[in-house]
């Protein structure tokens, strides 16, 4: 058996402590047993070095002299005969060494849990249908919130700081997988990996690191939090996501890392278009226009700036930026982020095409969006798994369900509708719901009560569930 050194198991106990303390800070209620247990799974999640066993105990903050005492009252308590139970049996089941049965079924009464969860048994339900159930017990404390909140603070304070080569490559290559597979996986669950990267990053940013290894540490930090912000966006967590986009923007700026910079601030855009701050949103536009003015990037910066005109009625300067985006994607203008990470970050014809739809939606051409949203929808049959966009898919059926009611076709906007049923509520994104609910009051009979029954069980509705509202304050970095 392997067991951790003294410095790492110090490490470990601190992080444990941190988490702790931060999630049980932002709680309004005192902390139930399904807190603890959640507390737990973090815990293992950062440190999967430790034990279960040992993560459990961490979680409510006892000692393993408490511990032992607490497994005493508990059997005088419940009339149980108290058995001899000693610091050193109960360093080796942490360590790995499993007690018999009877030892088990005491300390799964003292956690108010099963074997399983205390590392004593294997669970072998599939992890298809395990995850789901976890998601719903839906006790955990308010993740989205302190994540931005967490990343918000760091980026802020960050500072140069030592780790090995190989720990960068495997860092930066679970965050390009993670970026890839946002594209056809649920938000909910991807946003717990993301969390748990941005703590490793943020981690190894407070050891001594080269300063071309803290450059990228920082890209690689400043990403997590983009991808966050999307998730956060698709939640329906608006603030967050405006957050979590400004923490981005300072570590792509520490890093000098202009792709990222302007990834961010077109991030912030999309959150002033859904808020109805168009004028934020145009000049968050323009201000990553400065920084990534050609290729994927520079398009859908334009293309959002296209969007926020058009929500203004500055026709002329909406239309004059769909020909731009069109011209920024010229050869050989590709970066890092767009064309090398993609996946979530990229910008590919068939979500150039969904945003052209919107842009001439709202400037009032629905014959126009039609076609491109037609075109949007043609172009994502034909893509491959990794950049068939689910999310982006929808909302150019739903805009073209909207522009067939604009010109007054409500069996077209039915026919667009119509996939859009067979969705989980996992992936019912937020800003999907929002477009089909403007959508509802052209609509009548079934199809109207199919859409109002759609919108009321979505993600948004999912993550209220798994990650409650916290009283917590929600600042930023500019």
């Amino acid at each position: 058996m392997t067991t951790p050194s003294r410095g790492g198991d110090r490490s470990a106990i601190q992080i444990a402590g941190g988490i702790r303390e931060r999630t049980l800070a932002a709680l309004g209620d005192p902390p139930t047993t399904a807190v603890f247990h959640q507390i737990a799974e973090e815990i293992h999640l950062c440190c999967p070095r430790l034990s279960r066993f040992k993560c459990v105990r961490l979680a409510y903050g006892w000692t393993v002299e408490e511990a032992i005492e607490r497994f005493h009252a508990m059997c005088d308590r419940e009339q149980i005969k108290r058995r001899g139970l000693t610091e050193r049996s109960w360093r080796e089941w942490e360590a790995g060494a499993r007690p018999d049965r009877d030892y088990t079924d005491l300390l799964c009464r003292l956690f108010e849990t099963g074997p399983v969860q205390l590392g004593f048994a294997r669970d072998y339900t599939p992890e298809e249908l395990r995850r789901p159930d976890g998601w719903r017990r839906g006790t955990a404390p308010d993740l989205v919130t302190a994540a931005a909140r967490e990343a918000s603070e760091h980026a802020e304070r960050a500072e140069t700081s030592e780790v090995g080569d190989s720990v960068l490559e495997r860092l930066r290559t679970q965050v390009i997988w993670l970026s890839r597979r946002y594209v056809w996986e649920s938000p909910l669950p991807l946003f717990v990996e993301m969390r748990a990267l941005q703590e490793q990053a943020r981690r190894a940013l407070e050891r001594r690191v080269h300063p071309a290894q803290a450059g990228e540490l920082y890209f690689l930090a400043g990403t997590l939090c983009g991808l966050m912000a999307n998730a956060s966006m698709d939640m329906g967590r608006r603030m967050p996501a405006d957050t979590l986009a400004r923490a981005a923007w300072t570590y792509g700026r520490i890093a000098g890392h202009q792709s990222l910079m302007g990834w961010a601030r077109g991030m912030q855009a999309s959150v002033a278009l859904w808020d109805r701050r168009y004028e934020d949103a145009a000049g968050y536009a323009e201000a990553g226009l400065t920084h990534l003015p050609r290729g994927q990037g520079g398009a859908r910066l334009h293309m959002l700036r296209a969007r926020a005109g058009a929500m203004l009625g500055w026709t002329r300067e909406a239309e004059d930026d769909l020909l731009r985006a069109a011209d920024a994607r010229e050869p050989g203008a590709g970066d890092e982020l767009h064309d090398g990470f993609a996946g979530e970050f990229a910008f590919r014809p068939a979500k150039h095409a969904y945003y052209t739809a919107v842009a001439y939606l709202h400037l009032g051409r629905p014959d126009r969006a039609i076609d491109h949203a037609r075109a949007a929808l043609d172009l994502y049959a034909r893509e491959d798994r990794q950049n068939r966009s689910y999310g982006c898919e929808a909302m150019a059926a739903a805009h073209l369900a909207a522009a067939h009611l604009m010109e007054d076709d409500p069996a077209g906007a039915e026919r667009a509708m119509a996939p859009l049923f067979d969705l989980p509520p996992e992936r019912r994104i937020d800003s999907l719901a929002e477009t089909l609910q403007a959508a509802r009051p052209r609509v009548g009979g079934s199809l109207a009560d199919r859409l109002e029954a759609f919108c009321a069980s979505g993600l948004p509705q999912s993550a209220a569930r798994a990650l409650p509202e916290a009283p917590v304050h929600e600042g930023g970095v500019g």
